[in-house]
């Protein structure tokens, strides 16, 4: 499958959400891991005895662990390296982002939901309803207690007690008088009253939708109690055509195995229905494991089919389950692609959505765990001299952005990376906060110099194989003054930081997406001198520019997607040479992180093609500049409180709560500009009558004002579902950028602030507008008369601010050609 490099490399370095798996359990539990292989007939925990996948998944472990192929040479590597080690070398070959726990199974020695913290970056629970109400009714706990930790999902195994064909109109006589014979049947109690189970299930699809939770439900295949005639998705009939529960997510799990199409069926005719095929993957063979995925794949869309593990006890059965889905899956999408029910693109659009969107969103994960892109996972004890990078990584570049918004970088050969420095970071002396963009010494007034040092510490959760670097990995960096806390200077931590406030203080979770404008430029030589000159002369979504560029463009194109980059759309721009990349929208820290890598990705591609590729503002100064407008929504739930609604919403489309936010932004822009407009060179492009937003305004879908409120696709142009920053530019800081934003919308929130009328025309033609600042010098002493943003970033960030600013004030200033050399740098 040479053919399919990008499918194999996409597939590998996604980082899969594992949407169902089960607790750890310590070493020493009489639990015994002989089971995972060779005991317990019968029952799905185990692998068959001296099946397949038996011989399989022994093969597959003592590769991992590089010891002898038996279970005895398993077991005694494990014993001698402990759980924290072969946990953390698991879970990081299973390279996942997210673990949603089901606790309802008992192990001896179980290790709580909270400690799988230590080895995956996220963990969400999934709370299955039988087992609560058993505990509730053999221990009576209070319900809070019971129900500790992030709740992710609701969960039935009604399959495994009465069976799928659920009665929805069951009567609470008949529940009454269920309970009363499973608590008359002896203790423990254990629920196997249908009426009984009926009724907890409808109670538990209302609580569910109540707190827009999916519902988990076991199909198929299971332990030997299982009856597996009344497993079948099928008999779910009732439940996904009553009108109560037509807006309730189910997930079906396990593939239904072995009734794969009948689910498939399901998820194509019900549109509240979705798929997941852990347990068939990878307990069946190989050709099984194809066929049941190939099966769900059929009639449902990849929209609605997701990956879990089902994953439990030991951490080699999360990384079997990941190693053997990834690869199933590549098998099924190739087959596809020959076939030509795929295209490549469609391909890579579905590892993404198979392995991490669908979860992300059907689980509503960023809003209940918050990002789980940005924060690695706890490095354990005794794992810091394992080497985990790929067999033909050279190198890794541990990189940060500075205060002027350069992209800067450590290269780490690999085996000093995976031994060290993932561990404990580089050193980075304190002047690399307060550079410029034309000298590499600290700007006066900065307050930062060569004495001290602070640590550059990967953030692994970001790390990602370069797509035009093969033998390189890119990671970013958090800057900590000491182990485990963040420098004051850190942008990464002080987005971090100021999203935290917005999540504590108002319950509220950014999303950001990006626009990026580019100039694509060529080399050429005149009289002995080197100058670069456009890549076309086409105009705005000229289909002979993108004919000209689409080498270039398709190939960025592919290597976001492989680094889980969405792409919206691509296409000419109005400027000679000019083109415009639209990222999808993300939580704003991993929006931030995703600008920092799509930079690269376009520069570093445009660069194998022989062009120049700039994010310079104005390269032209009598052409359209680039910016790389912002797009700002907010976030509660799962749900966008942007927009307005019939109880909460302001005479302007958006929500109360939109419009505090949202004026807090437009009260501070000028401030604001300091950080999102960086460069004198930034005021070249703000300029009356070039959509870029000049004055101090905002208007309805209005693109020239510098704030522009939008309407989400296919409804009246009065609601809004976002609002775009047009003057962000391509040389800001992301995180600091989007940091001062997320502070002035905390301000506008606090205070409550009220927008002024929109301007609906071009603003140049109304009378008594304010201009914005009309240079650098204007924006920094905004910046330096702003209170609230003074506070919200110390002023020891904001004196560093200031005099980088004020440093390319004088520099610029004294030699106006200088701008032309920040091609090489943005």
């Amino acid at each position: 499958m040479a053919e399919y490099s990008e499918l194999r490399e996409a597939i590998f370095n996604v980082k899969a959400i594992d949407a169902h798996a089960h607790n750890l359990v310590d070493l020493d539990s009489s639990f015994p891991f002989l089971r995972l292989f060779s005991e317990a007939e019968g029952d799905a925990l185990a692998f068959a005895p001296h099946s397949l996948s038996f011989k399989r998944s022994l093969r597959d472990i003592a590769e991992l662990y590089g010891c002898e192929r038996s279970l005895d040479g398993v077991e005694k590597h494990r014993k001698v390296s402990g759980l924290d080690s072969i946990g953390s070398k698991c879970f990081e070959a299973a390279n996942l982002s997210a673990v949603f726990i089901d606790d309802g199974i008992m192990f001896d020695k179980i290790l709580e939901w909270d400690w799988h913290k230590s080895v995956v970056p996220a963990v969400g629970r999934i709370l299955r309803i039988e087992h609560l109400a058993e505990t509730i009714l053999n221990v009576f706990l209070n319900l809070s207690g019971t129900v500790a930790g992030k709740i992710v999902a609701m969960k039935s195994i009604a399959a495994y007690r009465s069976g799928l064909d659920i009665d929805t109109d069951v009567s609470k006589k008949a529940a009454e008088e269920g309970l009363l014979e499973d608590l008359h049947a002896g203790k423990p109690v254990r629920i196997k009253n249908k009426s009984f189970i009926d009724y907890l299930f409808t109670c538990s699809l209302n609580v569910a939708l109540s707190f827009n939770l999916p519902m988990q439900i076991h199909t198929g295949f299971g332990d030997k109690d299982l009856d597996l005639r009344l497993s079948n998705p099928l008999h779910l009939r009732s439940v996904l055509e009553d009108t109560k529960f037509s807006k309730c997510r189910i997930v079906l799990l396990h593939a239904s195995y072995p009734f794969s199409r009948e689910a498939s069926y399901l998820a194509s005719v019900y549109p509240q229905v979705y798929l997941d095929f852990g347990l068939a993957v990878p307990k069946l063979s190989v050709q099984g494991m194809i066929s049941s995925v190939k099966e769900l794949l059929e009639l449902a869309p990849t929209k609605k089919v997701m990956y879990s593990s089902d994953g439990y006890a030991f951490p080699e059965t999360f990384y079997l389950g990941a190693k053997r889905a990834r690869e199933v899956v590549l098998n099924v999408l190739s087959n596809a692609c020959d076939d030509g029910d795929l295209t490549i693109p469609d391909a890579l659009e579905a590892i993404e959505d198979i392995f991490r969107r669908n979860a992300l969103q059907i689980y509503n994960l960023n809003a209940i765990l918050g990002s789980i892109d940005y924060r690695g996972p706890k490095i354990c004890n005794g794992i810091s001299k394992t080497y985990t990078g790929g067999k033909d990584i050279v190198s890794v570049r541990v990189t940060w952005v500075d205060t002027s918004g350069q992209h800067r970088c450590r290269v780490i050969p690999v085996k000093r990376f995976y031994e060290v420095v993932k561990n404990t970071g580089v050193g980075l002396t304190f002047a690399s906060m307060g550079m410029s963009s034309f000298c590499d010494s600290p700007a006066i007034g900065t307050n930062l110099t060569g004495t001290g040092e602070i640590r550059l510490v990967p953030d692994l959760s970001t790390k990602h194989r370069l797509p035009w670097a093969r033998q390189e990995e890119m990671v970013l960096a958090n800057m900590q003054i000491r182990p485990g806390e963040a420098w004051e200077y850190c942008p990464r931590s002080t987005l971090q930081k100021f999203t935290k406030i917005l999540n504590d203080e108002f319950n509220l979770v950014l999303k950001a997406g990006f626009e990026n404008e580019f100039y694509l430029l060529r080399s050429v030589y005149r009289e002995g001198k080197e100058q670069f000159v456009p890549f076309d002369s086409t105009l705005y979504c000229s289909t002979s520019a993108f004919d000209a560029a689409s080498p270039i463009l398709l190939e960025i194109n592919s290597a976001l997607q492989s680094l889980n980059i969405y792409v919206e759309q691509l296409h000419a721009e109005s400027g000679k040479g000019q083109f415009e990349i639209a990222l999808g929208y993300t939580d704003c820290i991993v929006a931030a992180d995703n600008l920092v890598f799509a930079r690269e990705t376009i520069r570093s591609v445009a660069r194998k093609h022989g062009v120049v590729a700039t994010f310079v503002p104005k390269y032209y100064l009598d052409d359209i500049g680039s910016g790389s407008h912002a797009h700002i929504s907010l976030w509660k739930k799962g749900e966008n409180v942007f927009m307005g609604s019939e109880e909460s919403k302001s005479p302007h489309g958006m929500s109360k709560i939109g419009e505090n936010f949202m004026a807090g932004v437009l009260h501070h822009l000028p401030s604001i500009l300091a950080f999102i407009a960086p460069l004198p060179n930034s005021y070249d492009r703000i300029r009356p009558d070039t959509w870029s937003g000049a004055y101090l305004c905002w208007g309805h879908e209005n693109r020239e004002a510098p704030i522009r409120t939008a309407s989400p696709p296919g409804t009246s142009g009065e609601a809004a579902s976002n609002f775009e920053i047009k003057s962000f530019d391509g040389c800001a800081n992301p995180h600091f950028g989007l940091a001062s934003i997320v502070a002035a919308g905390i301000d506008g929130l606090t205070r409550k602030l009220s927008l002024p009328e929109p301007i609906d025309t071009n603003p140049s033609g109304c009378d008594g507008l304010q201009r914005l600042p009309q240079n650098l010098q204007e924006s920094v002493v905004a910046l330096d008369e702003d209170e609230v943003l003074k506070n919200f970033f110390g002023k020891k960030v904001i004196s560093a601010v200031k005099g980088v600013r004020m440093a390319e004030i004088d520099y610029y200033g004294n030699n106006k050609e200088a701008f032309k050399d920040l091609i090489h740098r943005y």
